[in-house]
């Protein structure tokens, strides 16, 4: 539901480091403060053989088939070619979700963040203005905005397990509802996706994140503030400039 205002979002812009021309540090997608962080890949996707559905895809898996190397500031752009020619089909038909956490993923998420948190039924979540259909499905809720560097979002709060079932303001035309900024009350830990962005951040505790981290049904890795978040970042595999 709408936030009563936007006391609740206070602490962010405080906390989020400055971008400057050209490079897009990962402390100003997520605030710094935290003691640990993670970097969590959204998954490609590929059509079943046999039968509906799609199986997710991991970058490693795409690195694998493409000769590139895994590490925390891998670019999908740069793993995604393959180092020579005459290499095998690739192993995904879809590339990984573009500012959404995917529904399998985002629940894993919230399984391991929930046990982290001592006010699990009050989680506040900052919804990217610019998600089609959002703006009129809130047109008359008041829901307050928070203004944050280069984006502007509505400010919605609800029990951390509506975020897993993506039905916060469900309804037509938004069909499953990512949060772009979610925290609990308590800020134990706070999750960050980026609207350009195929992945997440994470921070929080050691212990948070090391769950985070552990989470078979998750592909992750550690992060840092200080790190870079754009295409720049693979200086490994890249850089490669997105498509």
């Amino acid at each position: 539901m709408p936030a009563e205002g936007i006391r609740a979002a206070a602490w962010l812009r405080p906390r989020l480091l400055p971008a400057p021309s050209g490079a897009t540090p990962v402390g100003s997608v997520i605030p710094t403060g935290f003691s640990a962080y993670a970097r969590v890949f959204h998954p490609a996707h590929i059509a079943h053989e046999r039968g509906s559905g799609q199986a997710a895809v991991r970058w490693s898996e795409v690195a694998l088939w493409s000769g590139r190397i895994v590490h925390p500031e891998m670019q999908w752009e740069a793993i995604s070619q393959p180092v020579a020619s005459g290499t095998r089909a690739r192993p995904w038909g879809q590339d990984p979700a573009l500012g959404r956490l995917p529904p399998d993923t985002r629940s894993a998420l919230v399984d391991a963040l929930t046990r982290h948190t001592s006010t699990p039924d009050r989680c506040w979540m900052c919804i990217w203005e610019g998600f089609a259909g959002l703006a009129e499905l809130l047109s008359n809720s008041n829901a307050p905005r928070v203004e944050l560097p280069h984006r502007s979002y509505f400010l919605l709060h609800a029990p951390v397990e509506v975020v897993a079932a993506g039905d916060l303001l469900v309804g037509p035309p938004v069909r499953d509802l990512s949060p772009s900024v979610w925290w609990p009350d308590d800020l134990a830990w706070c999750v960050a996706t980026e609207v350009d962005f195929r992945w997440t951040y994470v921070g929080g505790t050691r212990a948070c994140v090391d769950s985070v981290l552990s989470d078979r049904r998750l592909e992750a890795l550690p992060a840092d503030p200080q790190q870079r978040a754009d295409y720049l970042s693979d200086r490994i595999n890249g850089p490669v400039k997105p498509r």
